[in-house]
């Protein structure tokens, strides 16, 4: 943990004489400074900083690291940390956790951890992280301050040692003389045989392959998802609940050719206007925000999963009738 010390001078105040009306006036310039003080100190740690730090003093390629991320804020604020949507780059993310929030006269700290890695070969990397406040329409983003990490020694002596791989060269024996014209009579009868077929068959084959594919990508979204829904139902676990979230986002995002993954709630609901999906996703939000276990989070993920077939469904009627056509 770094701590910081303010020194703040008090210049300018009278000093104090025999007479009691000049002792009374600095003792009230003194009481008006203390007072303008306690205020400007008081609104400072509402709307101080986030406070973010790397706990490791250096890093090692590929090892993990650990940076802490905190904010002291209103009790009415209501903040996000970021996800694994976020971009943490030259870092990639491991891992998260969050802490309860605490509560001490008036003010709310909240935290979380995140495990990151790097296999950039820089000698120095920063992170700064965001915070994103909620508003009441749209969230503001409140950066903390840049934290840095120095690679290892030994890496970094290793990199430095590296010399270019050359080429062996190696000998080898010439085959028989290649026969241009067969193979180039081989090659039009190919072309010509591929032609005919793709002529006939072309439009039924590159709809049955288009059919395929987004069969598959169901079926594999379906087994992720199922697996992580099993495990909330069970375990009640609301990260297994945010990853089956960010799984449903990513599918709808390739059906659909939008950027669901990076949408929130609100353009989610206004790109698919539904009463049942809109209400899971708040519920969702509430409990996995909120860090609330609720046993009605696996019927919320299944209206979320409901949706996605049905766009799956639309997706491949789509495909069917384009082809007809």
């Amino acid at each position: 943990m770094r701590h910081y010390l303010y020194i703040i001078p008090v210049l300018g105040l009278p000093r104090p004489h025999n007479s009691p009306k000049l002792a009374t006036k600095g003792l009230g310039a003194l009481c008006a400074l203390i007072l303008w003080l306690s205020i400007g100190l008081a609104e400072a740690q509402v709307n101080q900083q986030p406070v973010g730090y790397f706990l490791n003093d250096s890093l090692v390629i590929g090892r993990p690291v650990y940076f802490s991320l905190s904010y002291r804020h209103a009790t009415t604020d209501e903040i996000f940390f970021p996800d694994s949507t976020y971009d943490f780059a030259p870092f990639e993310m491991v891992g998260k956790k969050t802490f309860s929030s605490v509560t001490d006269g008036g003010l709310t700290l909240d935290s979380a951890l995140y495990e990151l890695t790097s296999f950039e070969v820089a000698t120095i990397q920063s992170l700064r992280l965001p915070l994103f406040l909620y508003n009441g329409r749209d969230c503001t983003q409140i950066f903390c301050k840049p934290d840095t990490l120095f690679l290892k020694n030994a890496d970094r002596i290793l990199l430095q040692n590296q010399t270019a791989v050359e080429p062996m060269a190696v000998l080898v024996p010439l085959e028989d003389e290649f026969n241009v014209s067969v193979a180039l009579g081989t090659l039009a009868l190919v072309i010509g045989f591929g032609t005919l077929i793709y002529w006939v068959f072309g439009r039924d084959i590159y709809k049955q392959w288009q059919l395929l594919k987004l069969q598959r990508r169901h079926l594999e979204y379906l087994r992720s998802f199922n697996r992580l829904l099993r495990s909330t139902r069970e375990k009640e676990n609301t990260k297994d609940a945010e990853k089956a979230i960010i799984i449903w986002k990513n599918y709808l995002e390739r059906l659909e050719k939008k950027p669901f993954a990076t949408y929130t709630t609100r353009e989610i609901i206004d790109n698919m206007p539904d009463a049942k999906l809109a209400e899971a996703l708040r519920n969702l939000d509430g409990i996995i925000y909120g860090q609330v276990k609720s046993s009605k989070m696996n019927v919320f993920l299944e209206v979320l999963k409901d949706g996605g077939t049905k766009i799956y469904k639309n997706r491949r009627k789509q495909i069917l009738e384009r082809q007809s056509a």
